[in-house]
């Protein structure tokens, strides 16, 4: 029987700022909740990015404009597994949405988070189930990490979920707590496949459950994304140095401010200004707005690009937005450029 987990980490000067930061920026979204009018366009946008982000970590190559389009309900011909990794994952982060947060973490609970991840991927007797063989974390050929062993995975897990249900962690702060979550799930390695967007998931649950994304609208994979190679090297060096873990939850919390200093930007952009004419935005037309709030100026060819489609159709996309007010358009020509309004 494994001892009480207990995670090992230094409360640092780093730490605290960007656990303080993070704690600005969350209140300051919980303070915008007066004018409901950008909840909606905001926790699809967190939803298509986190299941984009979180399976393109591991390799799926739906592009985020195909993600937005399977969110959409359209059927797509691409490759039969990326769409499910995809799809499955809309189901196990609407189940953690529609779920009403429970008192303690459940062993069962993460089986089925685990379960919506893997259905159609892995073996019906694998979904939801801890592994009954070895595994290990590859680097093209060379195995960088070895998990524990198969009989032991039940029992760790247990103890995670022991911590997380400890007065310990309900004294600490919601980014550390699912920071180590993350990491201590994803070096436990429990299931055949599907760890590494489990985990992620995991965390996700955790923000929610402790009250840091009630509206769920920030999708931190997005950074973890960016620079995969940092996001598996900061994973290893805390098992490197014996699990400490200081720099890995320096590193979440660095993402968490960085992802929430986007969605405050995006909640500004939508709010900015009340359209001079009354106008319904389609999700494409948010997202013209979200590129536009994360860039001052672009033209209409770099802007099509960043969103995946046509000069035609964005043009069509713009023409309203422009009536509006949205969205200022400068120039005459192809060279035009578009900024908010």
């Amino acid at each position: 029987m494994p001892l009480p987990y207990r995670p090992s980490f230094e409360r640092s000067a780093l730490l605290v700022r960007h656990l303080t930061q993070a704690s600005a920026l969350c209140a300051w979204i919980q303070g915008q909740t007066v004018d409901v009018s950008w909840i909606a366009p905001t926790q699809r946008d967190a939803l298509i990015r986190l299941a984009h982000f979180s399976t393109r970590i591991e390799g799926n190559p739906l592009t985020l404009p195909e993600v937005e389009a399977l969110a959409a309900g359209k059927d797509l011909g691409v490759e039969e597994r990326a769409k499910r990794e995809v799809l499955n994952y809309f189901a196990a982060l609407r189940w953690i949405w529609q779920k009403s947060p429970p008192r303690e973490v459940e062993e069962r609970d993460l089986l089925h988070l685990h379960k919506l991840v893997s259905q159609g991927l892995l073996s019906a007797g694998e979904c939801g189930a801890y592994k009954i063989k070895p595994n290990a974390v590859y680097e093209g050929t060379r195995v960088i990490y070895k998990p524990p062993p198969p009989e032991a995975a039940p029992a760790l897990t247990r103890t995670l979920a022991g911590w997380l249900n400890s007065s310990e962690a309900r004294a600490e702060h919601a980014v550390v707590v699912a920071a180590v979550a993350h990491h201590r799930l994803v070096s436990i390695h429990p299931f055949s496949d599907g760890n590494g967007r489990t985990s992620r998931a995991f965390e996700s649950w955790l923000l929610y459950r402790r009250g840091f994304d009630t509206h769920h609208i920030f999708a931190v994979d997005e950074f973890f994304d960016a620079d995969r190679r940092r996001y598996y090297e900061e994973i290893q060096k805390a098992r490197d140095h014996g699990d400490d873990l200081t720099r890995w939850i320096e590193y979440v919390g660095e993402g968490i401010v960085e992802t929430l200093r986007k969605t405050q930007r995006r909640i500004q952009a939508l709010r900015s200004r009340r359209p001079a004419l009354k106008i319904t935005l389609s999700q494409p037309q948010e997202r013209v707005l979200q590129v536009l709030g994360e860039n001052p100026r672009m033209g209409g060819g770099p802007l099509a690009r960043s969103l995946g489609m046509t000069r035609s159709h964005l043009s069509k996309l713009l023409r309203p937005l422009v009536a509006s007010g949205m969205v200022v358009k400068e120039g005459s020509t192809k060279a035009s450029t578009y900024s908010l309004g």
